[in-house]
């Protein structure tokens, strides 16, 4: 495991705690906001934004290096026979290089989008004038240490390759069909 493996996990942990924090935040939120709704008729009028806007945000994008770390990503065992194969190893890295140019991308416009939102001072018309920056924000960063892992996943995968052996995941969590974690 390298320095930067080490590094990319601790981070994800720390993100994972922050998701958990998110979840928690919206769940408590809504709580609140059905309580005063329904038995107060005063609902929390900024309730909505701060879940869609913000919450919703962190929790998906935060979490999105971890799920592809674990393997947890939704993914379709259509060529199951071929895990472990040198072939399967060779498909990964290819999709997982075009999958680096599209996070690039999608990254490249969240960095741009929330850098133009800060700079304009650009806000939600609504109960509280919510600053547009921060989505952008949690989207850049968390597709940001998607690509690193990504790249590690491209780099073990290559290593792998070139040592002349398939490559298998260790410790990904992902499982066979019907196998359950124990």
């Amino acid at each position: 495991m390298t320095a930067l493996d080490r590094w990319t996990g601790a981070v994800e942990r720390a993100f994972l705690y922050l998701t958990g924090a998110g979840l928690f935040a919206i769940m408590m939120v809504i709580v609140t906001d059905v309580v005063l709704r329904y038995f107060f008729s005063a609902p929390l009028s900024w309730s909505y934004d701060l879940i869609g806007m913000y919450l919703v945000t962190l929790v998906f994008f935060l979490a999105l290096a971890d799920t592809f770390r674990r393997g947890a990503h939704i993914k379709v065992d259509l060529f199951e026979a071929l895990r472990g194969t040198r072939l399967m190893t060779v498909a990964e890295i290819i999709g997982y290089c075009a999958s680096l140019v599209l996070f690039a991308l999608v990254f490249h416009q969240m960095a741009v989008n929330g850098l133009d939102a800060f700079l304009a001072n650009d806000v939600v018309d609504g109960a509280i004038p919510w600053p547009t920056w921060p989505p952008y924000l949690f989207g850049a960063v968390g597709v940001g240490l998607l690509i690193i892992r990504v790249a590690l996943a491209i780099v073990g995968r290559a290593a792998a390759l070139l040592a002349g052996r398939p490559f298998e995941q260790e410790g990904s969590g992902e499982h066979r069909h019907g196998e359950h974690a124990g």
